[in-house]
């Protein structure tokens, strides 16, 4: 009996400590995180934001404006529109068969769609759906996420991670590794290459004026990263806005002086502690949920969450804070400027909020 007892103990001890799991974490420390007070205070400032087609809509994570009509995709597949002052019924303009996320139109006005499932596609005026490229280097693309199109017409998107795809998201989280990766699509080749790799989870894309630089969010390294794309700092990147109060999404350039970032969720001290503890990561996953010394840590996609977006100016200071803590608007995914307001996309919601651009902090 004591025999089976030390075996059993054996067995065990072997089981927490080597049993393969799905994710190979590597350690790593965060920048601390900024205290939610003096700029960062909460004020529910989102509060008054108004509800654009609420119920019509399923996860409409990021916007276009184009001839007075707000264009978005949905969790379905559809991309549809509807008028800008929120009148109307969202009209179905294309079916991508995938999931549409990020969306810019061109120069020829066309809608350019980062779809989670195909890859890089393209929205013709006529409503035709065209795959741009669903590959890169070899490699098929897993989660194309953001872009932006450069004044050259070479198109910028995001692949949150080189290895994990959209069903397999909340294991690149757990991961946390820099598996993210910024991608340049060039029309006239018709050729895709990856222009700076190791991110944390890219997400969100925006060209600088002028096409001099790209920025690209990295949502689980709570920061903006600059590539430069002209003069002597050609080809390389740089930290932006180093050290944000919550995991960025999408960035959008209003044209002016202000890059808008949505933040998808605040900082979590107890999670953003486990970065520089892989082992505990392994262990957790290892042993029954209920064992979790984070619980939090299986939530992926679904972690509690409030809206939040920051403006930046063009030298990465940030200039603008919103938040929602009392939850009247839920997570933030994007932020469009248009004509006085800011229209605000959100992977988790049934509407497009909108409301007054405010004044800087």
């Amino acid at each position: 009996m004591l025999g089976l007892t030390l075996v059993f103990i054996f067995l065990s001890i072997l089981y927490i400590l080597r049993w393969p799991v799905a994710i190979e974490p590597v350690a790593w420390h965060p920048p601390a995180i900024p205290p939610y007070e003096g700029r960062f205070a909460f004020t529910n400032s989102l509060r008054k934001a108004e509800k654009l087609w609420r119920g019509k809509l399923s996860g409409p994570e990021s916007t276009a404006i184009k001839d007075g009509y707000l264009y978005t995709g949905l969790t379905d597949g559809n991309v549809v529109r509807a008028p800008i002052d929120g009148s109307g019924e969202p009209e179905v303009v294309a079916d991508t068969g995938g999931h549409p996320l990020g969306m810019k139109f061109d120069a020829a006005g066309n809608l350019i769609i980062c779809d989670a499932d195909k890859g890089l596609l393209c929205l013709t005026p006529e409503g035709e759906v065209k795959v741009l490229t669903d590959e890169v280097e070899g490699r098929q693309i897993n989660v194309a996420d953001d872009l932006d199109i450069a004044p050259d017409g070479k198109i910028y998107f995001s692949d949150i991670s080189s290895q994990y795809t959209l069903a397999q998201v909340d294991y690149a989280i757990m991961e946390d590794k820099p598996l993210g990766e910024l991608i340049c699509y060039d029309p006239t080749t018709k050729r895709s290459r990856v222009v700076l790799d190791k991110l944390r989870l890219a997400n969100g894309v925006a060209v600088g004026p002028d096409g001099d630089y790209v920025l690209v969010n990295q949502t689980l390294g709570f920061c903006v990263t600059r590539l430069w794309l002209k003069g002597p700092k050609a080809g390389q990147s740089e930290p932006f806005v180093p050290n944000l109060p919550g995991g960025p999404d999408n960035i959008t350039f209003n044209g002016k002086e202000t890059y808008w970032v949505a933040l998808a969720y605040p900082r979590f001290p107890r999670l953003e502690a486990l970065a520089s503890r892989p082992f505990k990561k392994k262990l957790m996953m290892r042993l029954p949920r209920f064992f979790a010394l984070v619980p939090e840590f299986f939530n992926g996609l679904n972690l509690p969450t409030f809206g939040l977006l920051v403006g930046v100016d063009m030298e990465g200071n940030i200039t603008h804070f919103m938040d929602a803590k009392d939850n009247a608007i839920g997570m933030v995914t994007s932020v469009l400027e248009h004509e006085g307001y800011l229209y605000l996309g959100s992977l988790m919601s049934d509407y497009v909020a909108r409301i007054p651009v405010p004044d800087p902090i």
